[in-house]
């Protein structure tokens, strides 16, 4: 197999990064194999040359990632190879591995690519050994793998980290109680899913952004087209799913499946749509930050959405059901609420109740295909993929892209 056609069958994923605010800054990007037998990639090593620049070139990584930034993995021979030049500086943080032999070679290239404007970080830390010693001044980060780490052991852990670099990053923080804990050990970064974890909190309220709120009064004051208003709505799930309550509590007389925002839009009507967003204004005590959860809802809707646009092609209400389905899916930790309770407020059709609570048909498969690539349970990904219709590995890499740049869009227009 040639090394391009190689590049072609890796799985593009990503972890989200979060500063002390709670603030989405950066993804770590990991370039894995779907094949069974192919434990380079698939162990998470360092991505080789090829395949970075096929993402940077090819796939257009760096203008997809918008403000953030990305963390990448890169091993001996990377670091010496003229395609890391290819990532921008500004863009990248280059992870040189613990376990890469720290050798004058080596600590000469990362003084000299720190000098052309490159963030380095060491990764996978668990303990402080001299053997890294000549990196430290060259490096801005260490990342602390803390399920690596004996929970009495990190306080001292930290401590001695602590004067060595600018900025200390937790890795695989997975529950809130990770979270806190590292919050309190005084870590400056953040790396897992742990705000994606449903908590279960009765009467949680959501509270919409105030300027996708001021954005539709005004669109609705103008007299938009409803294909304008659908195309805001999709830009905030969390106002997707508020309003698709409200379409409910509505008296119609009857009770219509809903399976697209345009839909809800015509339900509720503009004048009663127009007076609930003036209400939610003033009732929303945000303050103005965007959540990471809906900046991750909003990349599964539209990545849900691409991908049933190539599955099946020309069918547009597949392509409505599969974004409702992404932003929908994180709904249980956007409202503390199980999945169930939250479907059954909002009288959905058939497909979209059965993909968010069974994982069945295409828009399940989507799902599953998410929920894979965020644990990092890539080699099944290949497996998933046979349930998705003229979807390849290349052509799911190109959705998610597209789909990073329009989340990390929402994120500049709301900046």
């Amino acid at each position: 197999m040639s090394s391009a056609a190689h590049a072609q069958d890796i799985f593009l994923a990503r972890q989200p990064l979060l500063n002390r605010d709670q603030h989405l800054v950066a993804y770590e990007l990991l370039f894995r194999s779907g094949n069974h037998d192919e434990a380079r990639f698939s162990d998470g090593h360092a991505a080789t040359a090829t395949v970075i620049s096929h993402a940077f070139s090819h796939l257009g990584i760096a203008s997809a990632l918008g403000l953030y930034r990305a963390f990448i993995n890169v091993d001996k021979d990377f670091l010496h190879d003229d395609a890391i030049l290819l990532m921008p500086p500004e863009k990248v943080v280059i992870e040189v591995l613990e376990g890469s032999l720290v050798t004058p070679d080596v600590v000469a290239r990362c003084a000299a690519l720190k000098e052309m404007g490159y963030t380095l970080a060491l990764d996978d830390f668990s303990r402080v050994t001299d053997d890294y010693a000549p990196l430290l001044p060259l490096s801005t980060i260490i990342k602390v793998d803390i399920t690596l780490v004996a929970p009495g052991d990190l306080p001292g852990l930290v401590a001695q980290l602590r004067p060595l670099v600018p900025q200390l990053l937790a890795e695989k923080v997975e529950t809130s109680e990770d979270f806190q804990r590292c919050y309190e050990l005084g870590f400056d970064l953040f790396q897992g899913y742990y705000f994606a974890r449903p908590k279960i909190i009765a009467g949680r309220r959501l509270m919409p952004t105030q300027m996708t709120t001021l954005q539709l009064i005004s669109m609705l004051a103008r007299d938009a087209e409803t294909k304008e208003i659908e195309t805001t709505l999709k830009g905030d799930p969390a106002l997707s799913v508020s309003m698709l309550r409200l379409v409910n509590s509505v008296a119609m007389g009857h009770r219509a499946n809903i399976s697209s925002m345009r839909q809800a839009v015509i339900i509720l009507g503009r004048q009663q749509f127009s007076r609930w967003l003036q209400l939610l204004l003033y009732a929303d005590t945000s303050d103005g930050g965007v959540s990471p959860l809906l900046i991750m809802a909003a990349l599964r809707g539209r990545f849900a959405e691409l991908i049933a646009e190539r599955c099946c092609p020309g069918d547009a209400r597949m392509k409505d059901s599969a974004y409702m389905v992404g932003i929908l899916s994180l709904t249980p930790a956007l409202l503390g609420q199980t999945m169930e309770a939250v479907l059954a407020s909002l009288n959905l059709s058939l497909p979209i109740q059965d993909a968010l609570l069974k994982q069945k048909g295409i828009l399940g498969a989507i799902l599953e295909l998410f929920d894979l690539l965020e644990s990092g349970a890539v080699p099944a990904c290949q497996d998933c993929l046979q349930r998705l219709p003229q979807l390849d590995v290349e052509q799911l890499n190109i959705c998610h892209a597209e789909a990073l740049a329009w989340a990390s869009q929402i994120e500049l227009d709301r900046g």
